[in-house]
């Protein structure tokens, strides 16, 4: 009975999801009606390589994941990383409201299952995300100031603050006593705050121990952060291209500032996440960047059309696809961990 209640609740996600992707498709299928003219110009090669770089940004940020794991002395296969990626992306982008929490924890939940410590895959796809964020935000100033958003030392200057801060906060989380001031710190705060107290400002110390012990889980070598990084930046940089091909799939030159301008639009949108995967909000980015760079209407509504339809909907149908074969299959026989990992954690049970 319980197999029979979770395999249930399972396809209603399912069904929630596809639901989601088939309440957009008929916008977007009344969209492609009208523009017939500029889509019957479509050069397929183009549009074929824009999938597959789309595909790969997704795969990148998989491998990014992976070698999180990795640096945590958890040994999963690729095909294991890269199903629950695909599963995660389609829960984050098509779920409303939860669609992000139960990424989350469909992911650490998939870990889990496969013998990783749950502290140390939650603490992987936590920081998964706030890496590849950190990553973006660092390569959207690149861009800012290499096409004349911004001064490009302005630029240079709000980059470097954001890798000093992000630098800073490592060491705080990687240094037991430096992690233990900084909580007292917060916890003095939050008490002398009027209304309710938190139960950790109650006791920062215990709270700062089981931090600590998670952290110390996953701390990358300096070679393991240099490939964590640039996986991040590969994940960014080739969903980046996958814009440039659609691009080039309908035949409309368009610079690659104003495409660096409308890429950071949609990416802003996904992360306010006020409808799933950026719904609307990323389209109107996108599409007015496109029409105040001068670019013809038509071709404007073809290329968000086009980019998102692969961006969005194609990888989260994909995703939805290997979560349900999923749902039917036994988990891998479990995690190894390697034996050159100084940091030792429970695998199994």
């Amino acid at each position: 009975m319980r197999n029979r209640i979770r395999t249930i609740a399972q396809w209603t996600v399912v069904l929630c999801g596809l639901g989601v992707l088939g309440w957009q498709f008929p916008a977007l299928a009344a969209e492609a009606g009208r523009l017939g003219g500029e889509l019957a110009h479509l050069s397929w090669i183009w549009f074929g390589v824009a999938i597959a770089l789309s595909v790969a940004s997704l795969v990148a940020y998989g491998e990014l994941h992976r070698r999180l794991l990795l640096a945590g002395g958890v040994v999963l296969p690729v095909r294991t990383v890269q199903a629950i990626n695909f599963a995660e992306n389609a829960l984050s982008t098509t779920l409303p409201a939860v669609g992000n929490a139960a990424g989350f924890a469909y992911a650490a939940v998939q870990l889990r299952k496969r013998g990783v410590d749950l502290a140390l895959g939650t603490w992987s796809v936590v920081l998964c995300g706030v890496v590849a964020t950190a990553v973006l935000a660092l390569l959207g100033l690149a861009g800012a100031g290499g096409t004349g958003v911004m001064s490009p030392l302005l630029a240079g200057l709000l980059a470097a603050g954001l890798l000093i801060t992000s630098c800073a906060c490592w060491v705080v989380l990687v240094r037991s006593s430096a992690l233990h001031r900084c909580l007292r710190g917060c916890a003095r705060l939050v008490r002398a705050m009027p209304g309710r107290t938190t139960s950790w400002a109650k006791d920062p110390d215990a709270v700062a121990r089981r931090l600590s012990d998670r952290i110390a889980m996953l701390r990358p070598s300096g070679r393991q952060w240099a490939a964590i990084v640039a996986f991040a930046a590969l994940s960014w940089i080739v969903d980046y291209l996958s814009l440039c091909a659609s691009v080039a799939a309908l035949g409309h030159p368009v610079p690659w500032s104003t495409l660096v301008a409308g890429y950071l639009a949609v990416q802003g949108a996904i992360a306010l996440q006020v409808f799933p995967g950026g719904a609307g909000l990323a389209e109107a980015g996108l599409l007015g960047v496109l029409l105040a760079s001068g670019t013809p209407i038509a071709p404007a509504l073809a290329t968000v059309l086009v980019y998102r339809s692969i961006n969005w909907l194609l990888l989260a149908a994909l995703g939805w696809v290997v979560y349900g074969v999923q749902i039917h299959l036994s988990p891998d026989s479990g995690a190894r961990h390697r034996v050159d990992d100084p940091v030792p954690h429970r695998i199994g049970g």
